[in-house]
Parts: C-alpha cells; sequence; structure tokens
C-alpha cells in the first residue's frame, strides 16, 4: 500500500508581536490615551510609525513611559521631566556635547573685537561668562554676544550710546534673575525636607529644576525683547518713516506671520 501520509514541514510560528497600538500601549503603561498622546504633543514621547492611519509603538515608547512614570513619581513637573530627557542620555536622547572652553582672547580673536573692549564689556555685564571661583569661563555663547554688539555698532550706535540704552534691562535681568533663583530655592528646600528624598533623588530633581528654571526664564526674556523691540521699531517708522520704509516693516512682519491680514483702518466721522 502506498505511503498516503506525506511530510509537511510545521508552518513558521510568528514572530513575536513588539509594536501595540496607542490603546494597547496605554492600557500597558496604566496611563489614558488622552494623557499618551499629550505625552507626545509635549515632545515627551517620540512620534510612533505609521502605517497608513494606523500609529504603531514599540518598546522605546514604553521605556520611556516607564521613565516619564518614574520621574514623576519622584517630584518631577512635565518640564522638569522635558529638560531631564533632553539632558539626559540615559533617557533614550543623545548628551549633547559639551562646549568647547574658551579663554577671553580666544573670544576676541573669534568676534573680532579687540580684547579690552572684551573686557569693558564683560565689566558692563553685557557679558555674562561663567565663574569657577576667580577663573572665567567662555563659550561660542560668548562670541556671538560679542557678535550681537558689532551688529548694533555697525548699524551707526556708538558703545556709550547701546550702554546708556541697555543699562536698565540689565539692572531689570539681574533683579528677575535674583528674584526667580529665590522662588527656585524655596523650591529645592521644600523638596530637600521630603521623607523620601535621597541624596541622588535630591541631585537628579535640583539638575532639572535648574535646567526648567533657566530655559523658561531666558526664553521669556528673549521673547518679551524680541517683541518689544520689533513694536517699538515699528510704532516709530509709522510715525516718522518714508513709504518705503514702512512698507520694509510692513514685508518684515508679513513675513514673520504670513497668515496675518493688515485690517483696514476704520472711517472717519
Amino acid at each position: 500500500m502506498a505511503n498516503t501520509n506525506t511530510s509537511t514541514s510545521a508552518p513558521a510560528r510568528p514572530s513575536p508581536r513588539v509594536e501595540l497600538r496607542a490603546e494597547e500601549l496605554a492600557d500597558q503603561a496604566g496611563i489614558s490615551v488622552q494623557l499618551l498622546r499629550s505625552y507626545q504633543s509635549k515632545g515627551l514621547l517620540p512620534p510612533p510609525r505609521h502605517e497608513g492611519r494606523v500609529a504603531w509603538y514599540g518598546p522605546h515608547h514604553a521605556e520611556r513611559l516607564r521613565v516619564i512614570r518614574d520621574l514623576k513619581e519622584r517630584g518631577y513637573t512635565l518640564k522638569m521631566v522635558h529638560a531631564a530627557l533632553m539632558h539626559d542620555h540615559n533617557m533614550g536622547l543623545p548628551l549633547d556635547e559639551p562646549p568647547e572652553t574658551l579663554r577671553l582672547r580666544d573670544v576676541a580673536e573669534r568676534s573680532g573685537l579687540p580684547a579690552e573692549m572684551v573686557r569693558a564689556l564683560e565689566a558692563s555685564h553685557l557679558l555674562r561668562p561663567h565663574r569657577l571661583g576667580r577663573a572665567a569661563r567662555y563659550s561660542d555663547d560668548d562670541v556671538r554676544a560679542v557678535r550681537q554688539v558689532l551688529t548694533l555698532l555697525g548699524a551707526g550706535m556708538s558703545l556709550d550710546e547701546f550702554l546708556h540704552i541697555a543699562q536698565p534691562q540689565l539692572d531689570t535681568i539681574e533683579a528677575l534673575a535674583t528674584r526667580a533663583a529665590g522662588v527656585w530655592m524655596r523650591g529645592v528646600e521644600a523638596h530637600g525636607r521630603s521623607p523620601h528624598r535621597t541624596d541622588e533623588s535630591e541631585s537628579d530633581w535640583v539638575t532639572a529644576s535648574l535646567q526648567s528654571l533657566v530655559s523658561a526664564v531666558s526664553g521669556l526674556v528673549a521673547y518679551n525683547a524680541e517683541r518689544a523691540v520689533f513694536n517699538a521699531a515699528q510704532a516709530i517708522v509709522t510715525e516718522r518713516g518714508s513709504e518705503a520704509a514702512r512698507d520694509a516693516v510692513r514685508h518684515e512682519l508679513a513675513r514673520r506671520h504670513p497668515d496675518l491680514v493688515d485690517e483696514p483702518e476704520p472711517p472717519g466721522p
């Protein structure tokens, strides 16, 4: 009798599934889908892989959610979590290369400004190097600051005029920095009194909160300065400028805000 049994290889077992939909990842992490998408919109969670209209999340997303949960349990705010994720290579993002340390003469050479004038800018607090004890530490940020001063001088403003204009703003920034640091220190002291703190957790919390403080305050100052200068220039050119100058400012405003429509003047009485 012929052997009717045919030898067939067993079907290959599918590889274990490692990607999840948003609902599945949220359920696995113990959070809502809305919170997961909120983390993604805030830049805390990398974007998923899309396949058509379906978003797929992988193991690195689950690990990132675990890190976020752990940081929140240690008292981190979302802004502090974001700062920690941006600065800690152990949390899934590369650590930024440390900035090159420069000497004063390096700043002078790279900016094209004599060293004596660089010292004058530092004495007036327009240039603020980091200090370790009595030693000043400069970086490319200081070079850029000097070049920005040179840009203003190239526009026809003397250094004395600029210092006269800048001094009230420098005083205001100094006062703002002192107050912000005082509020931050009260938070540091309160966190240090937590019964669950350890030296390691306190160090991490202080680092992340300091990064958040510097980022938020400096960003807010830069935002207000940029808007105030532009609005003041727009107002004065509207009052005293030629038609060509007014057109130039309008074009610059349109470049910054392409969707902005100039509203017509209301009709007179």
